[in-house]
């Protein structure tokens, strides 16, 4: 599982791309330098690898050229995926599509492989060692093979879905990864366990 952030090492590679989107926009570089509030100077010694443009720089360059911080850095073309309601993730069964109206937003990243994925917005701390409240989980609903000590949304009874570490020995549990120590394992028979997905990206800023 992969936790994504925009690091200082991703904002070194932004001067690979800043000139071309600069040119293909046909602006100058004063004129960019102006409307991103950088100095003609500092701009140019980006453009020239010569200095490591600051996540803030990045984000105002790209705002005026109109693409994404991604773009700008050489990332692939993120995926749009759809983020729904921990409800929605529940009652969800393999044949059903992801219905419009389940959509509450889409959540873009870069990397992902062939997949059915859905994204959900973590809830409380019961999973806090890895996935901290109002972070975003990535799930895979075509991974349903359940390997011990890995993560994964499951379908509850109640219609609702739970995000838990899958444990099969000594006995099969659905484990809190919590520094919350007042969490507990959840007792699970393999044969009823409804796997919604495995949790393959934890999204920490977006």
């Amino acid at each position: 599982m992969e936790n994504f952030h925009l690091t200082d090492q991703t904002c070194q590679m932004g001067a690979l791309l800043i000139r071309d989107f600069r040119e293909a926009a046909h602006l100058t570089l004063e004129a960019l330098a102006g409307d991103a509030e950088i100095s003609v100077s500092q701009l140019s010694r980006i453009e020239r690898d010569e200095r490591v443009a600051r996540i803030d720089e990045l984000q105002r360059i790209a705002g005026r050229l109109k693409v994404s911080v991604g773009a700008l850095v050489g990332e692939p073309t993120p995926t749009l995926v759809p983020l729904v309601t921990w409800i929605s993730a529940g009652t969800m069964t393999k044949a059903d599509g992801v219905m419009p109206s389940k959509i509450e937003r889409h959540v873009p990243v870069a990397n992902l492989g062939r997949g059915d994925w859905i994204a959900l917005e973590v809830m409380g701390d019961s999973m806090n060692r890895i996935a901290p409240e109002g972070s975003v989980i990535i799930v895979n609903r075509a991974d349903e093979t359940l390997v011990s000590d890995r993560f994964y949304v499951f379908a509850l009874e109640d219609g609702s879905a739970t995000f838990k570490q899958w444990r099969r020995e000594p006995r099969p549990m659905l484990r809190p990864y919590s520094t919350n120590l007042d969490h507990l394992a959840i007792p699970a028979d393999v044969d009823d366990v409804y796997v919604v997905g495995r949790v393959r990206k934890v999204v920490t800023d977006i």
